[in-house]
């Protein structure tokens, strides 16, 4: 069951993947222009394989991808900063690099600089992540047809898989927030400068 508990923080069961859901259809809602034809995709299977995403990315084959997902919030006593991933309450995290089943993803670096510019250029708090021993959807979006330019933002959650997921609503909010921006700020010529920099 949902909890609300102090300074805007919840906790509950099954965020991952629920409030990427949430977060994708808050930033619809919020969309003002869209300058390219628009996908918005909840999947399936992530947590054993990235099925869904593969299959959606074979059959879409979009220009480029943004997964939303939850990961690793480890800011709690007891845990070395190093260690932390990322911390709750600091932003939205910009997917750098992660460490799956099927190797390193290293995220698209021209489409995730321009996620950061965007989020600089209005103000959204954002953390940069690496996490190694865990993926994402966008993984499986990047290594489909010729190179999908894919990254993820994902939200800050302790005790990720968890009946008790603790997150904070402003990382979320952000997450949809700067994800309604990417979206906006991201017509055809920029898109375009992503593909250029694919292995031909």
């Amino acid at each position: 069951e949902l909890a609300v508990l102090n300074g805007g923080v919840v906790t509950g069961k099954a965020f991952d993947d629920r409030v990427g859901v949430a977060v994708m259809l808050y930033a619809l809602r919020q969309l003002k222009e869209v300058p390219v034809t628009l996908y918005a995709v909840a999947t399936v299977q992530e947590e054993v394989g990235l099925r869904g995403a593969q299959i959606t990315a074979e059959r879409i084959n979009p220009h480029y991808a943004v997964a939303l997902d939850t990961t690793i919030a480890a800011d709690v006593p007891g845990v070395e900063e190093r260690q932390h991933v990322t911390k709750m309450g600091r932003g939205v995290a910009i997917k750098v690099l992660d460490g799956g089943r099927g190797g390193l993803f290293i995220a698209h670096p021209a489409l995730r600089d321009h996620i950061i510019s965007i989020a600089r250029e209005v103000g959204i708090p954002y953390q940069l992540e690496v996490l190694y021993g865990g993926t994402t959807d966008a993984m499986a979006i990047a290594f489909r047809r010729e190179g999908i330019p894919a990254v993820a933002l994902s939200i800050p959650t302790r005790y990720v898989h968890s009946p008790v997921e603790l997150l904070d609503v402003r990382d979320a909010v952000n997450a949809a927030t700067l994800l309604r921006h990417v979206i906006e700020k991201t017509p055809p010529p920029v898109i375009d400068k992503f593909l250029e920099r694919r292995v031909k």
